[in-house]
């Protein structure tokens, strides 16, 4: 049984579900923090009444950001085998006890392990820059969660592009990872239009869109 992170949707959003990509300012995250919770993650995903709340880091180098394509076997069904510019997970009770949690809030401390959990890198909290968030109801899998999205700069990194994928390669999550330039990612984003003919999840549709334009 595994706990996670969630908040009432009426709380985040009293009024109208604002969609897409929002500024980083639309939602105080700290000043929620007293009316989320840890729940059953099972029961979560059947729930649209709570959004579970996603780190959803991007990486980038210079003028390249890393994606990578998920395993068709991936823990989330409903996200194997597509590409994405997004690394990060769940919030879990575990993040309550991290060593940057007093300085840095819960959700940015979380951001941190999933970063070195799920690409074996990690970099110092100042290369963790909130960019927005992401509120989509337009698929199943979105429709429970919320997305804080980040922009990490990997520039201060040793070693080359090559050494970084490599070492994201090694993990247990990306089926294979890629360097692409900023400037095509629009053009990338839409069904059968990633690298190797493949397919961006929406999350990463709604950062290009939000970020970096249509």
């Amino acid at each position: 049984m595994r706990f996670i992170l969630v908040c009432p949707r009426t709380v985040l959003f009293p009024g109208l579900s604002p969609q897409g990509f929002l500024p980083r300012g639309a939602l105080d995250l700290d000043a929620l923090a007293a009316h989320c919770f840890f729940a059953e993650r099972e029961v979560m995903e059947r729930c649209s009444h709570f959004k579970q709340i996603i780190p959803y880091l991007l990486l980038t180098r210079g003028d390249r950001a890393l994606a990578y394509q998920r395993r068709g076997d991936h823990t989330e069904q409903r996200l194997g085998g597509l590409w994405s510019l997004g690394f990060g997970g769940h919030i879990e009770p575990l993040d309550r006890t991290e060593a940057g949690v007093a300085t840095l809030g819960l959700v940015n401390a979380a951001a941190l392990r999933e970063l070195a959990e799920e690409t074996g890198l990690a970099v110092a909290p100042d290369n963790l820059v909130a960019a927005g968030l992401i509120n989509s109801d337009r698929e199943d899998v979105s429709s429970v969660h919320l997305g804080v999205v980040y922009r990490v700069d990997l520039g201060a990194l040793p070693g080359d592009d090559a050494a970084i994928a490599a070492t994201v390669t090694a993990q247990a999550e990306p089926h294979q990872v890629r360097w692409l330039p900023i400037a095509g990612l629009a053009a990338q984003i839409g069904p059968g239009r990633g690298p190797d003919g493949g397919t961006f999840e929406d999350w990463s549709r709604i950062v290009v869109e939000g970020l970096f334009g249509r």
